[in-house]
């Protein structure tokens, strides 16, 4: 939740140094690109943050959602499982 009131208070910020510079009073022009940089800041740890808890939840769950899932290629995907790989076949 601060994670939050942190990014509006960062957003309230930027809109009025966006007013000033439109207006024409350069003074605080610079600090536009730091006020961007902490919003990116906050947002990132507010996605991983919430990407964990997701991860938590699903951790028992038989199927995940594909953003979930382990980032492999196609044939680490769609290779047998240790379990399938020892069965043997009759």
């Amino acid at each position: 939740q601060e994670l939050l009131d942190k990014l509006e208070d960062y957003k309230k910020e930027l809109s009025g140094l966006r007013i000033t510079k439109a207006i024409g009073n350069s003074a605080k022009n610079s600090k536009i690109c730091s006020v961007r940089k902490n919003i990116a800041g906050v947002l990132t740890v507010y996605n991983q943050r919430r990407k964990m808890e997701l991860r938590k939840k699903y951790k028992i769950k038989k199927f995940k959602p594909y953003n979930l899932r382990k980032k492999l290629t196609k044939a680490k995907r769609l290779e047998l499982t240790p379990k399938q790989k020892v069965a043997m076949t009759v």
